[in-house]
């Protein structure tokens, strides 16, 4: 396995397992205990940052063998067509959350303020998984 593919397996698992985590938290509690409750938010925003900086810390060491970098032809390439997958995930995410938000708080003509923040860090999650699952679909399609 690409010291590329390996690190997409990490990033979809962590992004995964603390999208999960947050999406649990908020069944649990519910949606409007975000609002709410501060411990909720804390919960929240402690899962979406721990996630992300353990998805940025594991960018920031490049996989290495015997001292050198391995990233070849064929790594470039998949890394250059993976965030056209992630930007479509990211617009199909935004455009599905736009669509239900105004069809279900239409009669009410906003939408509570606790969405912007689910929105935010739905996107993050979504770019994550979709970056990851961008590359791994890069792979299986040259293998």
């Amino acid at each position: 396995m690409a010291p590329l593919q390996k690190r997409a397996c990490l990033a979809l698992t962590v992004a995964l397992a603390f999208g999960a985590a947050i999406v649990a938290v908020l069944v649990i509690q519910g949606v409007n205990a975000f609002h709410e409750d501060t411990l909720t938010r804390v919960i929240v925003s402690a899962l979406l940052v721990g996630g992300l900086a353990l998805y940025a810390v594991s960018l920031a060491f490049p996989p290495l063998r015997r001292g050198a970098v391995l990233r070849d032809e064929r790594d470039e390439a998949i890394a250059r067509r993976a965030p056209l997958v992630q930007f479509w995930a990211v617009v199909f995410s935004l455009v599905a959350w736009m669509i239900a938000l105004t069809e279900v708080y239409w009669d009410q003509g906003s939408i509570p303020i606790v969405y912007p923040y689910l929105i935010f860090i739905s996107i993050m999650i979504v770019s994550v998984v979709a970056q990851a699952a961008g590359i791994l679909i890069g792979y299986r399609r040259m293998s």
